[in-house]
């Protein structure tokens, strides 16, 4: 055998070693991938369960606990505040209205935001509807929600005087106005509090389920790719053999 021959069939082994190592390191690193995001959503599943669990059987807390989680069960108690804010655009059952929220006063604590459920809107938007409330709750349980942050396209001009009609919960400005600190989360009654005010919130949980069956289409992407690899780097090493 010359020695162009002997470069030649060197020259032919390193490429395809070089091709066994480019096939063996992109299936590692897409099947870490897709089983690493089959881990994480096995994860969610398991936050989720854990989240229905307490919505559904969790202990009832005193609204002093430093520990109080997302859906925990709160015993709440104290004087309300006499004005109250409007969250616009709440639709139920197909009709526009506004979602009540008020502020519970406690002593030596922050003031707890409850939303007292949801009201109808009238005909006109230029007049906000009127709500007796009352000037205290003996005592209700309530669960422990964070209120969200839509995006917002413009600034969220709030009306003037009382009650003031709002497109989201902004804390920081719901406290300058009723001029006291206010907790970080908004209480949602198990139970109607009021009878003009209809209770319609539900926690929007994606099932664990949903969850379980994201980890197992991952797991399969792995698994195909995989097997996918394999046929592949057989196949293609085998015709530069024929061809060798």
């Amino acid at each position: 055998m010359s020695d162009l021959q002997c470069r030649y069939i060197n020259s032919k082994n390193r490429q395809r070693n070089l091709f066994k190592w480019i096939l063996t390191l992109q299936a590692v690193f897409i099947c870490s991938l897709l089983i690493f995001l089959g881990n994480w959503q096995l994860q969610r599943a398991a936050e989720k369960e854990q989240l229905l669990l307490q919505f559904s059987y969790g202990e009832t807390k005193q609204a002093n606990n430093t520990n109080i989680r997302l859906f925990d069960k709160v015993e709440l108690s104290g004087m309300l505040n006499k004005h109250y804010f409007l969250l616009d655009n709440r639709t139920w059952q197909g009709q526009v209205g506004y979602e009540v929220i008020v502020a519970l006063m406690a002593n030596n604590q922050k003031a707890q935001l409850i939303s007292l459920g949801w009201l109808a809107a009238g005909d006109d938007r230029r007049t906000l509807p009127a709500l007796s409330l009352p000037n205290a709750i003996p005592s209700i349980i309530a669960y422990a929600d964070k209120p969200s942050a839509p995006l917002l396209l413009g600034e969220d001009h709030w009306t003037q005087g009382w009650p003031k009609r709002i497109q989201h919960l902004d804390l920081n400005k719901i406290s300058v106005a009723l001029n006291t600190p206010v907790s970080d989360w908004l209480y949602r009654p198990t139970k109607q509090v009021i009878p003009e005010l209809t209770l319609t919130w539900e926690p929007v949980v994606l099932p664990p389920q949903r969850h379980t069956g994201y980890a197992v289409q991952w797991y399969g992407l792995a698994a195909a790719w995989l097997i996918c690899s394999a046929v592949l780097a057989k196949k293609t090493l085998t015709n530069k053999e024929n061809m060798a």
